[in-house]
């Protein structure tokens, strides 16, 4: 793959919403800022069985495209720390019966190791191409700026608009100051 998409963290920061759909495993869709993925549980047979089928498509010449490659490659792009895991889980995507959330986090990351890419058949260029389009607007990319830096928790929220009210405050009482005493 050429281009590599922001985890789920990032692209939520960016305005992403996710949204769990019941289709193919393999139907995963960027539609105006919404990314719709199928449901995928996680338990304790998944790692091997993911492994077993990626090895599977990495030594057959006859099978194209690599869905199974592919899909773990692009999860691993969308996972990278423990509150992409929750933020997924609470949208309904992943099913985690693992545990915790850094063992899934683990699995995703570990799984694609040594599996050879493709950039023109990845079967998920589409849609990070898009989702990377989707971030890198202005308006987007000052959105995720100011939710990352200013919003990133309730109190630094907080600490964040009483300052806005302050200097609101602050410059009403200077102008009406200019303006002398009303009569």
């Amino acid at each position: 793959m050429e281009e590599v998409m922001q985890n789920a963290t990032e692209l939520s920061e960016a305005g992403v919403s996710f949204e769990k759909v019941d289709t193919s495993l393999f139907d995963i869709k960027l539609v105006n800022g919404l990314m719709e993925i199928p449901c995928f549980t996680v338990e304790d047979g998944t790692e091997s069985l993911l492994q077993n089928l990626i090895a599977y498509e990495q030594q057959s010449s006859d099978v194209d495209p690599t869905y199974f490659s592919d899909y773990a490659s692009f999860m691993d792009q969308l996972i990278d720390s423990d509150k992409d895991v929750n933020l997924l889980c609470q949208n309904g995507i992943i099913m985690n019966w693992l545990g915790e959330d850094k063992e899934v986090v683990s699995l995703f990351n570990k799984i694609g190791n040594g599996v050879t890419m493709y950039p023109d058949d990845f079967y998920y260029k589409e849609e990070i191409r898009k989702t990377i389009e989707h971030c890198e607007k202005p308006w987007n990319r000052m959105k995720a700026n100011l939710k990352h830096n200013y919003f990133s928790s309730p109190w630094v929220g907080a600490s964040t608009v009483a300052a806005i009210i302050l200097l609101i405050l602050t410059a009403t009482q200077t102008i009406l100051a200019f303006r002398g005493p009303v009569m």
